[in-house]
This record gives structure tokens, sequence and C-alpha cells, in this order.
């Protein structure tokens, strides 16, 4: 007879209710050490996932720098032998014209509103950016610009994932799909509003409700306050607008200190031209 089969009839309650007691006292205990042992294997895994986190935000800052630089703004089509095919055919590449983002920073005042005098609403910029298609303006990332950004760093983030990091095909897409998707929330919250145009809605793309609570927050103001700077300099720095990084890392970054300077001078040459009695307007290029 074991002891704890003793000890109940030693104390008149039948083996059984013994034998019960006996067997939660086991599993509290097996708990207990499978819960000490969570904690080493989570520990192990954490430098993986921290590795994976920052891989995913580098990748996609790189992809959000070449495509804001290279394609919305045209500067493919400032390279020499594309300027000199285009003197041939002009519809050479002709894909490659910013997708109406150009035109967003000539419509884009320093303060990030929009004009809306008669003589801009007249120009060929404004009637393709008030394309019914063009819903808000150049500044949301639709589910169609998403889709195009994951086609884009598809070849680079399956062979990291499944080759560096051993991950499958299911957890690098579920990992893949919910970075792209953080990212288009966090570009929709902040840039259609930072411009005073409406929310994109779940219909069109992220919708912009999910994260508006954090405008306000020191995390989108420094957001905010980078992309201004993009506009001050006339897009020539601060490409990054969701995923600040690469902009460190190639000299293209500009403080809010440096361009600020710039939008006082605007203002003040601004001011002087209108003493002279001569209305000009700046316009970002």
């Amino acid at each position: 007879m074991n002891t704890c089969a003793m000890a109940g009839m030693s104390v008149g309650l039948p083996v059984r209710v013994a034998k019960n007691v006996h067997q939660r006292k086991t599993v509290v205990a097996s708990k207990r050490t499978t819960t000490t042992c969570a904690l080493p294997a989570f520990l192990a895994a954490a430098p993986e996932a921290i590795a994976a986190t920052a891989t995913m935000y580098g990748l996609m800052s790189v992809n959000e720098y070449i495509t804001h630089r290279y394609y919305q703004h045209n500067d493919v089509g400032k390279w020499g032998f594309i300027k000199a095919a285009r003197k041939k055919n002009p519809d050479f590449l002709s894909f490659l014209d910013g997708g109406g983002h150009i035109e967003h920073h000539a419509e884009t005042l320093d303060d990030m509103s929009l004009r809306q005098d008669e003589a801009w609403k007249k120009t060929p910029m404004f009637a393709r950016l008030n394309d019914t298609k063009n819903e808000w303006r150049g500044t949301a990332f639709e589910w169609n610009i998403t889709g195009l950004m994951c086609a884009q760093m598809a070849p680079q983030v399956y062979p990291i994932y499944m080759g560096l990091f051993g991950w499958s095909f299911v957890a690098t897409t579920g990992y893949f799909l919910a970075g792209m998707m953080l990212h288009a929330l966090v570009w929709n919250a902040l840039h259609p509003n930072m411009h005073g145009l409406h929310d994109v809605p779940s219909a069109a793309g992220a919708p912009s409700s999910l994260l508006k609570g954090l405008r306000g927050s020191w995390y989108f103001d420094y957001l905010y306050k980078n992309h201004q700077g993009h506009h001050v300099s006339g897009g020539r720095t601060n490409y990054n607008v969701a995923c600040p990084l690469v902009d460190h890392l190639v000299g293209t970054y500009e403080p809010e200190t440096v361009w600020a300077e710039t939008m006082r001078l605007k203002e003040l040459m601004k001011s002087q031209d209108k003493i002279d009695g001569v209305e000009v307007e700046t316009v970002a290029a």
C-alpha cells in the first residue's frame, strides 16, 4: 500500500480521495516546472525576435526610401541615359513619373496645408491631383500601393527569413504581412491627416482610424516634423516617412534646426517681395 493510501486510511478518508489529492499536487508541481523552464526558453528566443524585428524595420526603411526618392520623385528620370533616351522617345519609361507625387509637392505649402488659390487650380498638375481616382491626392497608402510594396519587398524578405533565420514559409508570410500592415496603418494615420485630408477607410486602404489615437504623441510629432522638413527642402531630404533610418545612414537627413531656418528665410523673401509690390508664391519642386 502506498503512502497516500495509508494516510487516507489513517484519517478515515476513501483511498481514491487521497489519490486525487496526490495527483493534484503532482500537476501543480509539473506546472511550476514548466513555468520555470519556459523563462529560459523565452530568453533564448529573445535575440532572434529582436533581430527579426530590426531586420524587417530595416528592409521597410530601405524600400520606403528607394520608392520615395527614385520612383515618386522620378530621380530615375534624371539619370543621363534616361534623359538621352527620352529626347528620342518621350514615352520611354513613362510610368516612372512619380504617380502624382511631384504634383503633391507643388500643391503643398511649407506649413503642410494645400494650395487653394485660383492660379493653382488652373494648372495641369491640379487637374491630375483633382482626378476622382486620386481622392487622397497622392498622400495615402491604398491597398494597391500596399500590394506593390509587398511585391517589391518579397524577394528580399523570404530569402532572409527562410534562409538566414530558418523560418517556415507560413511563419515568414505571417510576419511579413503583419509588418506591412503596421507600416500602412502608420502611414495612413499620419500622412493624409497632416495635409488636412480625410481619413482612409478600410475599403480603400489600411484604415487611418486604428492608429489615429497616436496623433499628437511624441512619436507622430517626430514623424510629422521629419516629413515637414522633406517638403520645406523641396523634396531633397528626409525621404523616409513611416520608417526613419536610411536618411541618417546616407546623409539625406535634415534636422528641424536646419529646415526651420530655410522656412524662415523663405518667409522673409516672400515678405520682401510683397514690400516691393511683387507677389511671388514659393512652391517646392
